[in-house]
């Protein structure tokens, strides 16, 4: 069997550079006037350090009386010291360093091209300094972008923009961002940002990028239409035009029709001629929400962009006939179902989660996940409330006799004659009136995508 005496190698080293017996090199930090030195045996370097390897090999270091001398101008004796020490002893102690203090360590071993002690405290700083890395969000995204070597803080600051957006796209840094560094941006599924925001940002680069552009559109010449054209052309298939509201579309869209691409234009403008999305209620921002209900997730972390579900119309009331004997002859025995109607003379929506089933066997259902929303204003995704089981052997109720129904108090429930009724008992009372009408209900099978 194989015996190793690494700790006792690594102490033998790091004596070796405390006593500084034998040096053959002095390191200078700093700038000329500054004459803090740090004496240390190359051999050790050489080994240990692309950076200091090419020096040598290079000649670009002065020798005098058998001793090597070496100025590195952009770090501190601190930061020095740090790094020669890890060279020696392959250790390094980050748990006294405050955030600040850190990224100039992280810029110092970039400086000398230590790649892999640069990913450990970008690791080490994401990990154990999030508060500095959030407050300094823009700073940190921008150094990462300019340095291939900062992966990992450029995925960390990506996540963080996504989740929050607007650190990013309400400061004018985000204006001077590249094409292709947009374009990672726009590329992430989980960006919490609506489409037409989007959008709305890309057309404020574009700007940016052609200063001299009038912003009266009226004012364009061909010659700025092409370049404006031109600056947006690779963007532009990134935008999910299909969650765009029909009036986003009109009214923030189709005015920058002629700078669209002209192999992607007519997509565009087939899909809202044409409607794709299979319900005359809701869209998809309403669908990434009911995912959120159904996996409890506080943090909206689904957007239209990255749905892990998908809802499958299986009955329209307006279309299939709307009686709760062809309610239940399409819905019975079916799984995972997402009821959505709509109020009559109203914008206001409501309806249920199933992720039992229904049938006719005048019984309730027991379940802790099932839910009852409601939308005051189904164009903003944000009036909407979810109200969860509270009385789970009493969330679901089946009956011949009724349509959808939730719940041991008719929480919410379809009757016989095609009037609604909520009466809060099994769920929280979420607002929903006590008796009203519905201009059409649909009924969705939410199915896991493949």
């Amino acid at each position: 069997m194989e015996t190793k005496f690494l700790s006792e190698r690594v102490k033998n080293l790091e004596n070796l550079l405390e006593s500084k017996e034998n040096y053959d090199m002095i390191i200078y930090s700093g700038e000329e006037s500054n004459n803090q030195e740090m004496r240390v045996h190359s051999i050790i370097l050489y080994c240990h350090s692309n950076y200091f390897r090419n020096a040598f090999l290079n000649n670009s270091m002065k020798k005098e009386d058998g001793k090597y001398f070496l100025r590195i101008p952009n770090v501190t004796l601190q930061n020095i010291n740090k790094i020669i020490r890890f060279l020696y002893c392959g250790q390094i102690d980050l748990t006294t360093e405050n955030g600040p203090n850190i990224k100039k360590l992280l810029l110092s071993v970039n400086e000398l091209e230590m790649h892999s002690l640069s990913d450990h405290i970008q690791e080490y700083l994401i990990n154990n300094h999030k508060e500095f890395v959030q407050n300094n969000l823009i700073e940190l995204f921008e150094l990462s972008i300019n340095n291939e070597s900062f992966k990992i803080l450029q995925k960390s600051c990506l996540k963080i923009i996504c989740k929050n957006p607007n650190l990013l796209f309400e400061k004018d840094f985000f204006l001077s961002l590249s094409s292709q560094i947009l374009m990672n941006i726009f590329n992430q599924k989980d960006i919490l940002l609506d489409e037409i925001e989007i959008w709305n940002n890309l057309i404020k680069w574009t700007y940016a990028q052609n200063p001299n552009i009038n912003s009266d559109r009226s004012k364009w010449t061909q010659e700025d239409i092409n370049m404006m054209k031109n600056t947006m052309h690779d963007l532009v298939p990134l935008i999910r035009f299909q969650d765009i509201t029909s009036d986003d579309f009109y009214d923030k869209v189709f005015p920058y029709e002629n700078i669209l691409p002209d192999d992607y234009k007519d997509n565009i403008m087939q899909y809202y001629l044409v409607s794709k999305i299979n319900s005359s209620i809701i869209n998809d921002n309403h669908f990434a929400t009911f995912s959120n209900w159904i996996e409890k997730k506080i943090d909206s972390c689904y957007t239209a962009r990255n749905n892990p579900y998908d809802f499958k119309s299986i009955y329209r009331a307006n279309r299939d006939g709307n009686s709760p004997a062809v309610f239940h002859k399409i819905c019975d025995n079916k799984r995972n179902l997402i009821v959505v109607a709509k109020l009559v003379d109203s914008d206001e929506i409501v309806g249920g989660y199933n992720p039992l089933y229904w049938d006719k066997s005048d019984t309730f259902k027991q379940t802790k996940d099932s839910f009852i929303f409601s939308f005051t204003n189904k164009n903003d995704i944000q009036s909407g409330k979810v109200g969860y089981t509270k009385v789970k052997n009493h969330s679901i109720y089946c009956d011949q006799n009724y349509g959808p129904a939730f719940g041991g108090g008719c929480d919410l429930i379809c009757l016989n004659d095609g009037k609604w009724m909520s009466l809060p008992f099994s769920y929280p009372d979420i607002n929903i009136p006590r008796n009203f009408s519905v201009e059409d209900y649909e009924v969705f099978h939410v199915i896991v995508k493949g």
